[in-house]
């Protein structure tokens, strides 16, 4: 009460500048050029109340004034320098400061001295200092962003003590520090290419995005990030003249380290957490992992990895979350036996999951679902595994037995278009039906253990040639059914016509749909990285667009089966119902003896009809669920985009490996 009452002089009788009456009657008085709330002042010159609690000086602009906050300023708490232009600014020991902000100025010198009893708080955003000088042993809080020292001269601030120190985006501060007291430092975004030397009990250091290509840290530092860097190797250097490392989490992601060796991490007893995502990661030492025996998150996803062995979990007996996704991994059986407490484990294939220790009842193992196999069965269906061979067997034998029963029980007195047809159709659908044995034989022979044979199987020989099969029969098939329903049309409307003894034109269509056929089905062989395992995509040697995941060439996939068997087949419906028609009409006209004449043709052109509507039954229904599908994913690529305008964010759609 006594300071401020000495601070206000008596009323001169001027109140125009007075904002409110203080105890006893005392006058507090702003000046002209200031914004006054209380005591807390703002000013855009050097006119301030020496009664202020709280300053704000904006937009001074004298690089030759020294801003001064002496014994006078006994109340000041809060300085706060906006957009200002000066030689220096000087605080004196005797103020109790708690906290100093300087945003977007140009200070030449800033000098505090003796700031030790309330000191929480200094902030630079924005601004160029050429000197610092700091001298106080409080601990406070260090916040710098976007700032620099312009002139880099010697060390000056040789020990800091602080709780936090962040140095976001900033140039030449982190090294003007010698040592640093702090619990959590940030300098991250600070374009190092070098690390500062000293840090003394520092619990949390932040590195992130900058340019450093070593790293080093004291036995202090428990949390220590060094993302989105330009690390080679983990070619750390360790302090550990006071003690053993302290350090539980490592997060190494987003730089270029290639591999790791077998005693990279032999100093880490301690590390709890460990990520190494997104770093093209190609080879680990099998024992690069055996001193962490305390490691309980482990992240290796995003990385080029494609052989990992027993021996890299087996001293892993505390992991609990194990991250692998996006890599090109193989399933070895008992990969993961030495994951005795394992609870989470997210891979790119259901396979992966098959590993999982024997030892684990109960394991959470995120995958991409397949539709049709699982980690025992090709075929996991049981009633498909079975009913798979009695189609096999109906679709070899009879299209087998049918051009016989053609030939040598009707005995047809001649050769014609439609009996060319016909037999090319049965040995399409015959295909079809050896496919369908390679698939149920592979089902028995990896019964019981498919999800450790799935990727041998997959790019075995013999599944790249039942795919090739399956779509040459499909395509061959869905053509000859087109053929014969325009061959029945024409031979209805025109029963006379020397045309259904001339086979030269079936001959050369047949051909033709062949030719057509198989080079639809051998294209994706010879194909570039556009058809990548495109046949061994799926466990059923066919890539077939049935799945809201894009497989290799499922753009391929959706233009054959989808696209032009949808034109097909359309194609014979129109005919069917032409056929149809005049079927009814020369039911009406004909005579009974051009009836007796034509109706062993009219009873095929019905069979026909069913024999056609049997095929659209198998084949629509693949193109309603492809086309359905392929909308579902418009539709969720759509969806994430919102996402990521909302929320910065990113969604990912993967294939099925």
């Amino acid at each position: 009460m006594e300071t401020r009452s000495t601070v206000c002089d008596d009323d001169d009788g001027d109140d125009k500048h007075c904002v409110s009456n203080s105890f006893r009657n005392c006058s507090i008085v702003c000046p002209a050029d200031c914004l006054c709330s209380g005591f807390s002042v703002n000013c855009s010159n050097l006119n301030i109340p020496v009664y202020s609690t709280s300053v704000t000086l904006v937009g001074f602009s004298q690089m030759e004034a020294t801003v001064t906050f002496n014994e006078s300023y006994s109340n000041l708490r809060h300085l706060r320098i906006i957009n200002c232009q000066i030689n220096s600014l000087e605080i004196s020991s005797s103020l109790n400061i708690e906290i100093l902000e300087i945003n977007q100025s140009s200070i030449v010198r800033v000098k505090i001295i003796g700031a030790d009893q309330n000191l929480r708080l200094v902030s630079f955003t924005k601004t160029m200092i050429e000197e610092f000088l700091l001298s106080s042993s409080q601990a406070f809080d260090l916040y710098v962003e976007d700032s620099s020292i312009f002139k880099y001269q010697t060390r000056n601030v040789k020990y800091l003590t602080s709780v936090n120190v962040k140095m976001f985006n900033t140039q030449t501060f982190p090294h003007i520090i010698y040592n640093i007291y702090s619990v959590v430092l940030n300098l991250s975004f600070c374009n190092m290419e070098f690390q500062p030397e000293s840090y003394y009990k520092v619990k949390i250091v932040d590195l992130r995005h900058n340019r450093l290509t070593s790293w080093h840290f004291l036995s202090f530092t428990q949390v220590l990030y060094l993302q989105n860097n330009q690390i080679r190797a983990i070619n750390f250097r360790l302090d550990k003249s006071t003690s053993d490392s302290l350090l539980q989490y490592l997060d190494l992601s987003d730089n270029s380290i290639c591999c790791i060796g077998q005693n990279n991490f032999t100093d880490l007893h301690n590390l709890l957490y460990l990520k190494l995502r997104n770093n093209g990661l190609n080879y680990i030492h099998p024992e690069a992992f055996s001193v962490l025996f305390k490691l309980s998150h482990l992240d290796l996803s995003n990385n080029h990895l494609h052989d990992l062995e027993r021996s890299h979990f087996l001293y892993l007996r505390n992991l609990q979350y194990l991250y692998l996704q996006n890599n090109q991994l193989k399933v070895v059986e008992g990969l993961f036996d030495g994951l005795f407490n394992i609870l989470y484990l997210e891979v790119d294939s259901y396979t992966l999951c098959c590993a999982q220790p024997r030892a684990v009842d109960q394991l959470q193992c995120s995958a991409p679902i397949n539709e049709i196999s699982s980690c025992h069965n090709l075929i996991d269906t049981p009633l498909l595994s079975v009913i798979i061979w009695y189609i096999a067997f109906l679709a070899v034998f009879g299209n087998v037995l049918g051009p016989f029963y053609r030939i040598f029980v009707l005995k047809p007195k001649a050769i014609t278009s439609f009996v060319i047809y016909s037999i090319n159709l049965g040995f399409a659908d015959f295909l079809m039906g050896v496919y369908l044995y390679i698939i149920a034989g592979a089902n028995l022979k990896f019964n019981g253990r498919y999800g450790f044979e799935d990727d041998s199987w997959r790019q075995s020989t013999v599944c790249t040639f039942a795919g090739v099969l399956a779509t040459l029969s499909s395509e061959a098939s869905a053509l000859f059914v087109l053929a014969i329903t325009v061959d029945r049309i024409v031979l209805i409307r025109n029963p006379f016509s020397e045309t259904r003894v001339n086979t030269c034109v079936a001959k050369l269509v047949s051909l033709l749909i062949w030719f057509i056929s198989l080079l639809l089905a051998v294209t994706p062989l010879f194909g570039n990285d556009y058809f990548n395992d495109y046949y061994s995509s799926s466990g059923i040697c066919i890539s077939l667009p049935l799945s809201v995941l894009r497989k290799p060439g499922w753009e391929y996939s959706m233009i054959i089966f989808v696209g032009a068997n949808f034109i097909i087949f359309i194609g014979i419906l129109l005919g069917q119902f032409l056929i149809f028609a005049d079927v009814v009409r020369l039911g009406k006209n004909l005579s009974s003896q051009r009836n007796t004449m034509n109706s062993r043709e009219i009873n095929l052109a019905k069979t026909l009809i069913a024999v056609a509507i049997t095929d659209m039954l198998c084949w629509i229904p693949l193109g309603v669920i492809g086309m359905k599908k392929n909308a579902e994913y418009k539709l969720r690529r759509f969806k994430c985009s919102q996402d990521n305008l909302a929320r910065n964010n990113s969604c990912s759609f993967y294939a099925i490996q």
